[in-house]
Parts: C-alpha cells; structure tokens; sequence
C-alpha cells in the first residue's frame, strides 16, 4: 500500500506543476479575483491545499498544529511553489522512512478546535491526497473560467506517461 500512496502523491505533485505553471501566467489581479468556486481565487484556493498538506505531514508526524498557512504568507504564484518544492522534498523523506507496518498504525491529533481524533494512518494519508485532488479541480475550473486552461490533471495520463506511454485525454479515448 506504500508505494500506492506514494504514487498519489508523486501524481499530486506532477498536477501541482501543471496547475502553478498556468497560474504563473495570470496576472496578480486574475490571481486574486473572488470567483464562486474553491475558496474565493487562485491564490486562496492553492494556498488552502498547500497548507492542508503542510498540516497533515505535521499530522502524520503526531504533531498538531494549532495554524494553517494564510493567504497572506504566500502572496505569489512564486511563492506558493517555493514552499510546495520543500513541502515535496519533506514529504518525500517521510514516505522513504515510512515502513508498510507504519500505515496500520494509528494517527492521533487535535485539531484547531481542540476535538481529538485518531485513525490508521494510511486513512488520513489517503484523505488528504483526496482533499487535494478536490481543490485540484477548482483550481483547475477556475483557471479555464479565467481564459487559461491548464494542462490535463488526468490520473491515467500521469501512470500512462510514467511508464513511457503518452497519452492525452480527449473525448473519444
């Protein structure tokens, strides 16, 4: 099951990529523009996912953070990708020490609200992978609504490229 989670992340990351270097070609005020989907931008959307992952490492790791990132500390698409790279690099360490025993093994926190919760770690790996494939796709809507289609966020483009196969999602495929 490791190298399952392991490979939603990997695929993550390859999206994160796709969707930031779309988001790079916006301009600060299309970046920031309050639209009706995600949380209210660009900016806001992709800095909730950022910090929700930041957050669930720390998780994984038995800490609980009483913060999330803000908006205010990630200002750019620069910026938001500086601190996703070293996110990725954090992460990437973690699931290199983590043995496949470790994701039975319960994860206890306390939220911000102080409420104390536990589950088997693989359930919240697998949670916050999804929370991000969710904001994902309104980053994605949000972006083609501002006139810049990204790049396929496909699942099966990612495996299918990642085993030398390229593939790109249309209609008929």
């Amino acid at each position: 099951m490791k190298e399952q989670i392991s490979s939603l992340y990997e695929y993550g990351d390859w999206v994160n990529q796709r969707l930031l270097d779309t988001a790079a070609i916006l301009t600060e005020e299309e970046f920031k523009r309050k639209v009706l989907h995600g949380f209210e931008s660009v900016h806001q959307t992709l800095v909730h996912m950022l910090g929700a992952e930041v957050l669930w490492l720390a998780r994984w790791e038995g800490q609980s953070p009483k913060s999330i990132l803000a908006p205010a500390d990630l200002m750019t698409v620069q910026a938001v990708r500086e601190r996703w790279i070293d996110l990725n690099g954090e992460r990437q360490a973690y699931l290199a020490g983590l043995k496949e025993a470790e994701l039975d093994q319960n994860v206890e926190w306390t939220n911000m609200r102080d409420q104390s919760y536990v589950l088997p770690r693989w359930q919240v790996m697998l949670h916050c992978a999804n929370h991000s494939t969710h904001h994902r796709s309104e980053v994605a809507a949000i972006l083609t609504e501002l006139g810049h289609e990204p790049d396929s966020t496909d699942l099966l483009e990612y495996y299918l490229g990642q085993s030398g196969q390229p593939w790109k999602p249309s209609v008929r495929s």
